[in-house]
């Protein structure tokens, strides 16, 4: 009879156990990947400090899927600085140019390594103004076409070649490491939640007051309603470690397709894997295990904060697809308008910011 109560007691005791200890695995497993992403961000700042530029990619994982939207990244990978390229020559200079483009030797080792890459900067003599590369055609032909954008403030010089031509600095992004950091096992950064403030091209009013209307992008795809595509995504980091602009690339050619300049707080939405995916589902946003990274767009410091929200708060799948699907109308039932949505999330972005110190 003895032997049978201990039992029944041990029994007992195991069973309200069991689910804490599990709790409390998936807390510390957590912790661990908000960590881990913290840890990947704060040394990209610091090594952009020293180096001059520095960066970390993001590469969504195509085993998580929602629909086409491939929403989770369970790597990190380390973008270091590399030398500019002046020429494969000592005092190479352009061999031509239009308005919108210049002509330079084509790199000895263009087609194997990319030498020069769509989102490079390009500067001419001793200038200190810098042109982004849109485009480089010509690979295998000696001559490189260089698709110039001056951002919109700078005027694309023109120049009227002869006997001596300006020389050119290609000031190269950093590129990938081979390594990579994985995260703990079963846990990601849920890209559908993760995002930063930008100018707001998708709301009709943008065209008219641009310069006071923002949104919260998530970093699930780019540009818009409607773009499906997987876009691999780079966070970098200038000579200050702040954050210089989000690249996005093509996950194909790995040629950039976008870039977008945070006007705030960067947030990663680090949690537990979710056993579902579908749409009509409660978000992993709900996890009471959740954790949120944020990394400061001025600074480049870190953080990680508790996830306070919950399914009362109104944010699920068809949130994101109302998004992203709409005309951003909130007149149109069901579509999203994109001030609900920011209102949405703002508020388990506002708590988990509030939790941080405490962290």
């Amino acid at each position: 009879m003895e032997i049978l109560v201990v039992i029944v007691i041990a029994t007992v005791v195991l069973s309200i156990a069991i689910p804490r200890i599990r709790t409390v695995n998936s807390e510390r497993n957590a912790r661990e990947t908000a960590r881990v992403v913290g840890s990947a961000f704060s040394n990209a700042s610091q090594r952009a400090a020293i180096e001059g530029i520095a960066g970390v990619r993001i590469v969504r994982n195509p085993n998580f899927a929602q629909g086409t939207f491939q929403f989770a990244a369970t790597q990190l990978t380390v973008l270091r600085a590399v030398p500019s390229f002046t020429g494969d020559q000592i005092g190479a200079e352009i061999t031509g140019s239009t308005a919108t483009s210049v002509d330079i030797d084509e790199p000895f080792e263009q087609a194997e390594l990319d030498i020069i890459q769509i989102g490079d900067s390009i500067s001419f003599g001793s200038s200190s103004a810098r042109y982004r590369i849109t485009s480089v055609t010509g690979a295998g032909t000696g001559t490189l076409t260089l698709d110039l954008d001056g951002g919109g403030y700078l005027p694309i010089p023109t120049f009227v070649l002869g006997a001596t031509n300006p020389t050119y600095v290609v000031q190269r992004l950093p590129r990938a490491l081979r390594t990579s950091t994985t995260l703990p096992r079963n846990h990601i950064v849920d890209l559908r939640f993760s995002g930063f403030e930008v100018l707001d091209a998708g709301d009709p009013d943008a065209a008219l007051l641009p310069q006071l209307t923002t949104v919260f992008e998530p970093v699930l795809n780019f540009p818009g309603p409607g773009d499906v595509t997987n876009y691999i995504i780079d966070i970098i980091f200038d000579e200050d470690g702040a954050v210089d602009r989000v690249f996005y690339r093509d996950s194909v050619t790995g040629d950039t397709v976008a870039t977008r300049i945070p006007l705030g707080t960067i947030y990663f939405y680090v949690t537990e894997a979710p056993s579902t995916v579908a749409l009509t589902d409660e978000v992993a946003l709900a996890s009471d295990t959740g954790l949120w990274v944020t990394v400061s767009n001025s600074s480049g410091s870190t953080n990680i904060g508790y996830n306070n929200s919950g399914p009362s708060d109104g944010f699920t799948y068809q949130t994101l697809t109302d998004y992203y699907n709409g005309p951003f109308d909130v007149d149109r039932d069901p579509e999203m308008d994109r001030d609900e949505f920011n209102q949405i999330t703002s508020g388990s972005r506002d708590n988990s910011s509030s939790s941080s110190a405490n962290q």
